[in-house]
């Protein structure tokens, strides 16, 4: 039976999945989607994956794991830790719970957040010194309401969770994009998997990527056993596909 690790909180989560009909056989979308839902759902999260439930992979030889991706549950990567290994991000449809609140006091703090400030807004800041190469992470983050005045910054710290510091960053200082490396998916001149899909079949070749892409971007990418350029859209970490545009 294959077993499906799910990487949560520091912890594993060990979640059964349908064994293939054989060795050979390959892993389905289905699958994969069942998995997802499964190891969520112990995780006390309701998954609905966006996943061809006919989209065909390459076979595992070994338990294909889960993991989030990009600091949260909203994607989570599904990999198959082989020595020819493959993965795939997807996304899961979880939406973070917002906090139940009194609807009286909701409109009174609306109502008096529209009358004071007007002209002040929430930005993320480091709340304690960052050094150049530190990945940021929830602790080292804050909100400060400044003057809408004030350019540039985050408001979601969500979404500077597991970026890397491209210039040392002091405590208090709102955190900006030129303080950041790029969130490249893949960069260039680094070995990447090449993923053709036709006719529900799955290809996997090697490649080096020519250009820096994130989730999504159209970039070019060298094929080494043809050495034919190709222009494929990124689809995950060191992965790119020259199928359908990624969505």
């Amino acid at each position: 039976m294959r077993v499906l690790r799910v990487i949560f909180a520091g912890l594993c989560l060990v979640v059964p999945l349908q064994a293939a009909a054989s060795t050979d056989a390959r892993v389905t979308g289905r699958e994969v989607s069942n998995a997802i839902v499964s190891a969520l759902s112990d995780a006390g999260i309701e998954a609905k994956p966006t996943i061809n439930a006919n989209r065909l992979f390459r076979k595992c030889s070994s338990d294909l794991q889960v993991e989030k991706a990009f600091g949260g549950w909203q994607t989570v990567r599904v990999y198959c830790p082989q020595e020819n290994d493959w993965d795939i991000f997807v996304r899961t449809g979880h939406q973070k719970k917002k906090m139940k609140k009194n609807a009286d006091v909701i409109e009174k703090r609306e109502k008096l957040e529209k009358s004071n400030n007007l002209d002040l807004m929430q930005r993320v800041i480091a709340i304690r010194p960052i050094k150049k190469g530190d990945f940021l992470t929830r602790n080292d983050l804050g909100l400060q309401t400044l003057s809408r005045a004030s350019s540039g910054g985050y408001t979601d710290m969500d979404a500077l969770v597991g970026r890397r510091i491209k210039r040392p960053v002091r405590a208090g200082l709102v955190v900006k994009d030129r303080h950041l490396y790029p969130d490249w998916m893949v960069q260039s001149k680094q070995l990447v998997s090449i993923v053709n899909n036709a006719g529900g079949i799955e290809v996997t070749m090697s490649g080096i990527a020519l250009e820096n892409g994130r989730f999504g971007d159209l970039i070019k990418v060298r094929n080494l056993t043809s050495d034919n350029i190709l222009h494929g859209f990124v689809a995950g970490s060191k992965k790119i596909s020259v199928g359908p545009k990624i969505n």
